[in-house]
């Protein structure tokens, strides 16, 4: 214990000369000392809700948050936790966040705690569903085969490949961490909780820094893109739980809840969200059953389409702020909008990279050919041909057939579990939570497919969680029963 202190405090000493005498910096490694024991004494779960909420709550210094012209309070956490530590201390060999280093050591006290036979994660824990643990691990060594396919090709650039597998990894790791970690259906809540309350703190951010900065010439984004899974995520929870228990209570709360995550969304100015909320309801609405509630909603819907066709058509040229969703609808849609062209012209080049490669793709470490030549953006964006805005067609480009199905087989599975979930569940609790999980893995295509999804913190941890909440989940109502040693699957009800 001496030693520790001795070397702490050493540590501390070097740091205070290092970065010129900042002390919240000296006192880093003091603090992490105290947050390691916490880590190596409390259940996975405990870490795992706080590292989550962190993750989508704090500033990440390589989003541009509010283009760089206003911080929150915790900006220097933000940066340790979220951003490369070099950003923050001028070290060069620290080339990993504070993330990395927590993820890391999750993983060590999870493999110690096994090897010790430690109960302290297991105590009223519910195994995942094998097909979606099999999944990730398939993820990870299709992810090193493809790596290393692409670093024996001619051509191929180390650096960047190291960017474009982080896009990738993250996921099917911190999915294992969760699957570890939570217990089953009883962290729905707790989960649900975070989820909830980031959503709702991002939004009072986004409406406050929207007042600072109305013109959106000046601002014309207040957090950033990611947030928008968050919100629509946030969005289809608050919906979901009126609908499997609609209440009084539960009709205040959503009165209290949708207005602000609305409202945060419309001063974020971002109009991907609203695709990832409208596909998320169809979606939705589509799977459920036809109760009373829904009848009466369709019935709504159908009355109020003359009158919102109309909307649409009279604004659809209009620059009024009254017919600021018509805009959104027509940006989308339009091909003379620069942002729309410039991902049509960059799919195309997309589609065309696969289709030189179908089968393992050019591999990583190489970039997407331009057959249509964009403009050159790699003062600004380094990277723009290697980790493109279009995550999904670039999953295609750089793995082909062969390399998509294995990296990204634990989405439609982590879908198709939560439908059968949804089926064999018996209480509103667990009908939510599969129906949420439903819509975030929705959010999280659209946001892949329309803009750069993949390896955002915020995609990381409200994907992984669900994903690993639905895979015990079904283990849990039925829909996936065990299997006992002799093969013979573990009969219960549904």
């Amino acid at each position: 214990m001496l030693a520790t202190v001795g070397a702490l405090g050493l540590l501390s000493l070097v740091l205070v000369f290092a970065v010129g005498g900042s002390v919240g910096v000296a006192v880093a490694p003091l603090a992490l000392f105290l947050v390691g024991l916490a880590i190596f004494r409390m259940p996975l779960r405990y870490t795992l809700f706080v590292l989550g909420f962190l993750c989508l709550t704090l500033e990440n210094p390589g989003e541009m948050f509010a283009q760089n012209k206003w911080s929150m309070p915790l900006e220097t956490v933000g940066a340790l936790l979220l951003g490369h530590l070099n950003f923050t201390i001028p070290i060069k060999a620290l080339f990993f966040s504070g993330t990395d280093v927590v993820l890391l050591l999750l993983a060590g006290v999870w493999i110690w705690r096994r090897t010790t036979s430690s109960q302290i994660d297991l105590r009223g824990s519910v195994a995942v569903a094998a097909p979606l643990r099999s999944a990730a691990l398939l993820a990870l060594v299709t992810i090193g085969v493809i790596w290393a396919s692409g670093l024996v090709r001619s051509g191929a650039d180390f650096g960047k490949s190291l960017w474009q597998v982080k896009q990738v990894v993250y996921l099917p790791c911190i999915f294992l961490l969760y699957s570890a970690g939570l217990r089953g259906p009883s962290d729905s809540r707790p989960l649900g909780i975070a989820l909830l309350l980031a959503a709702l703190l991002r939004a009072s951010v986004a409406i406050y820094v929207r007042q600072l900065f109305p013109d959106l010439d000046e601002m014309p984004h207040v957090t950033t893109h990611a947030d928008s899974m968050l919100f629509a995520d946030a969005f289809l929870l608050a919906l979901v739980i009126f609908f499997e228990r609609p209440s009084v209570k539960n009709f205040l709360f959503l009165a209290g809840v949708l207005p602000v995550l609305a409202w945060g969304m419309e001063a974020n100015n971002r109009r991907l969200v609203w695709v990832e909320l409208l596909l998320g309801l169809l979606v939705l609405y589509c799977m459920t059953p036809f109760t009373r509630l829904k009848r009466r909603i369709a019935q709504g819907l159908a009355i109020a389409a003359p009158a919102a066709l109309a909307y649409i058509v009279v604004g659809w040229n209009s620059s009024s702020r009254m017919f600021a969703p018509v805009r959104t609808i027509h940006s989308v849609v339009d091909t003379s909008d620069p942002s729309t062209r410039w991902r049509d012209f960059e799919n195309f080049d997309l589609a065309y990279t696969a289709k030189q490669n179908p089968l393992l793709g050019t591999g990583f470490g190489h970039p997407y050919e331009e057959v249509i030549h964009l403009p050159d953006i790699s003062t600004a964006y380094e990277l723009y041909r290697h980790v493109p805005h279009n995550s999904v067609l670039s999953a295609f480009s750089y793995t082909g057939l062969l390399g998509f199905i294995g990296i990204w087989s634990i989405i439609p599975l982590g879908v198709f579990f939560a439908a059968r979930s949804y089926r064999y569940s018996t209480t509103p609790r667990d009908r939510s939570a599969a129906l949420t999980c439903i819509g975030i893995l929705v959010a999280y295509l659209v946001h892949c497919y329309g803009d750069m999804g993949l390896g955002t913190w915020t995609s990381l941890f409200t994907v992984a969680p669900a994903l690993a909440l639905i895979g015990k989940q079904a283990v849990a109502t039925g829909a996936w029963p065990l299997r006992s040693r002799r093969g013979e699957a573990v009969p219960v009800a549904p």
